[in-house]
């Protein structure tokens, strides 16, 4: 049997505007307010990574407290 493990991650500044959740992990997508200031693959490179690993990476929330990802990976032994 597999166990997984299971790990919740908030990022405190930043808000993805409910349009844009669906969005976040295709590559070379950049958010309205986000196209001219930043630059990068890190949500798809990092949802990659995890599937890889036979996990995933998945948008819980994103309010004015923050952003809530959580990853998934199975536990090795």
């Amino acid at each position: 049997m597999c166990q997984q493990y299971v790990k919740k991650i908030n990022l405190k500044v930043i808000l993805i505007p409910v349009h844009e959740q669906q969005y976040v992990f295709e590559p070379f997508y950049r958010g309205e307010n986000k196209k001219l200031k930043i630059r990068g693959l890190g949500l798809p490179f990092s949802k990659m990574l995890a599937k890889a690993q036979k996990g995933d990476l998945v948008l819980k929330e994103s309010n004015e407290q923050g952003t809530t990802f959580t990853i998934i990976v199975e536990k090795s032994n």
